[in-house]
């Protein structure tokens, strides 16, 4: 039996793509004018796809208390550079929430902590910061190991895209990349260096990402669940 799913037509769409939200829900993306009756054979091909990712959803609620987007987290599981750091909530007189670092990887939340935007918002800032201080660096180090210079890069919080590049090679690099296994993050940031060479997705494009990154097949297969790696919190 098929899935319920919605479809989404999208300007900017080339083919046929399949979205699982974090809460379970199939969205369908196709191309303006795309024939929708192909899409329940689609959808049947894919079948065994569906039913692990959503397998993977059901599995992480139930580890985390099926926790939602409204929650602020207790640790925060930076998978790209092997940390994880305790956060803890401190109430005080300050008119804002002040994320500041403590000895042996914690975390401390200051002031209106019932306030969750303001403390979601601290903890953002912080996961940006922290991307810019970790991130950057780790392109930098790639980009002159593997010879593909750019010309800058920021840090970002995209939220569709782990990166980008422009025509003035200009690296966007997305702070959620820090909840990625590293060797996910260290693929998106060789592809994003690639595209300073090619600005498309052509053969020339993925000759280049091969040579640079001879397993890139299998890493970019495992981008497309990457994404439930990031917390529900930054999400939202």
């Amino acid at each position: 039996m098929l899935p319920s799913y919605t479809v989404r037509e999208s300007p900017k769409a080339k083919h046929l793509s399949l979205k699982i939200s974090v809460a379970g829900s199939l969205e369908v993306v196709v191309p303006k004018g795309y024939d929708r009756t192909t899409i329940p054979a689609i959808l049947e091909r894919k079948q065994r796809w569906i039913d692990r990712v959503t397998q993977q959803i059901e599995t992480r609620h139930a580890l985390i208390g099926l926790e939602r987007s409204d929650q602020l987290p207790q640790h925060l599981c930076l998978q790209a550079i092997g940390q994880t750091w305790q956060v803890d909530y401190c109430p005080t007189a300050l008119p804002r929430v002040r994320a500041v670092e403590q000895p042996d990887l914690k975390l401390t939340l200051f002031g209106q902590i019932t306030d969750q935007t303001a403390c979601k918002i601290a903890l953002r800032s912080w996961v940006t910061d922290k991307a810019q201080k970790h991130l950057l660096p780790w392109l930098r180090t790639i980009s002159q190991e593997l010879e593909l210079p750019f010309a800058s890069a920021s840090i970002r919080g995209q939220k569709t895209r782990w990166g980008s590049c422009s025509s003035r090679q200009t690296i966007s690099v997305n702070c959620k990349l820090l909840f990625l296994p590293s060797e996910l993050v260290r693929y998106v940031l060789i592809h994003e260096l690639c595209h300073t060479v090619h600005l498309n997705h052509s053969a020339a494009f993925w000759a280049l990402v091969a040579q640079k990154e001879p397993n890139y097949q299998q890493l970019d297969a495992g981008l497309r669940d990457a994404r439930y790696h990031v917390p529900l919190w930054l999400e939202s």
